[in-house]
Parts: C-alpha cells; sequence; structure tokens
C-alpha cells in the first residue's frame, strides 16, 4: 500500500488525538499501558505546532500519524544531534496489518539520513514485550532501559519505564 505523508495542522488535533486515544484504549484492553487514554491534546497541539507530527494517508483515508523530533533529552539525555527520535507511532485499528507501521519506520528512516543523522531512535514500554519484539525484528537494537517521570497537565503522572531502541539511518 502506497502511503502519502504530510505534516499535520492545528486543524488535525482532533484525527491525530483520536488515533491516539483509540490506540491507548486497544492497548489498555490488552494490558498495555503505553499511552493515557484519552491522549492529551496539549502533548499533540505542542508537537504541531513544533512541525513534528505527520499524518499517514492511503487511498486518501487517513491510516497512521507519526511524530519526529530533532533532540529527545527526556528519554535519551543529552546527546550529540546524530539521530532524529520517533514518538507516538500510530497505525489505525482498520489498516493494521497492512505493513503500515514498517513504511512509517521507514519513512522516519530516510527523514533521518536526508537530515544527515546517523540514527533513527525510539521508545517504547519495557513490558510491553510485543512492540519491542516488533522493533527488535525491524532491526532496531535495544540500547538501554530508562525511568522517566511522566508530567502532564495534572501534574505528576508518576514514572514510566522504557525501553530506547536505534537503527542506522543509511
Amino acid at each position: 500500500m502506497d502511503l502519502e505523508l504530510r505534516r499535520a495542522s492545528i486543524r488535525d488535533g482532533d484525527v491525530v488525538v483520536d488515533l491516539l486515544s483509540v490506540a491507548a484504549r486497544w492497548m489498555l484492553d490488552a494490558g498495555i499501558r503505553q499511552w493515557p487514554d484519552p491522549f492529551p491534546h496539549e502533548i499533540v497541539e505542542g508537537s504541531i505546532e513544533r512541525r513534528e507530527t505527520y499524518l499517514a494517508f492511503a487511498r486518501g483515508q487517513v491510516v497512521g500519524s507519526t511524530a519526529l523530533y530533532e533532540e529527545d533529552p527526556n528519554w535519551w539525555g543529552d546527546r550529540p544531534p546524530d539521530a532524529l527520535y520517533v514518538h507516538r507511532l500510530v497505525v489505525s485499528l482498520e489498516a493494521r496489518g497492512q505493513n503500515i507501521g514498517v513504511q512509517l519506520l521507514d519513512w522516519a528512516q530516510r527523514q533521518a539520513a536526508t537530515a544527515g543523522r546517523t540514527w533513527l531512535r525510539l521508545d517504547c514500554g519495557t513490558d510491553n514485550l510485543r512492540m519491542r519484539k516488533y522493533y527488535e525484528g525491524l532491526g532496531f537494537s535495544h540500547v538501554e532501559d530508562v525511568v522517566v517521570s511522566l508530567l502532564g497537565a495534572g501534574g505528576d503522572r508518576g514514572a514510566w519505564r522504557g525501553s530506547l531502541y536505534e537503527r542506522a539511518a543509511s
């Protein structure tokens, strides 16, 4: 399936939040605590304003979204500008099983290479064994596990245990 990607605009915020909230609910039902439900609007809106969020379309329909950060000190600490960082990679429930996640990651890898970065990096919940296996199957290498304090509009939301992954951007 051929994907068309475009940068999200503020008017797309509800679409992105809905994709993330549906995925969060699906994960929670599967016993995976990865994202809050509903997904916080302020996180998505801030990312859209910083021009980090993208929507993926197939046959004119939204099938996914992702965000690409130029730096990620919250998860990866102080590092040289040698990577792009994938966040909030999501595929609509209706489009699952069509390799859209793979295509989004390949697109992100090309973006990193075009930007002259060495790595494409991402994170997932340490306990999310299914996602960790998925990333490892796509050639991502486990770098380390971290514990990060989550802050939101309502204050401290606790600590989150994440696993950091990377693969070469070339």
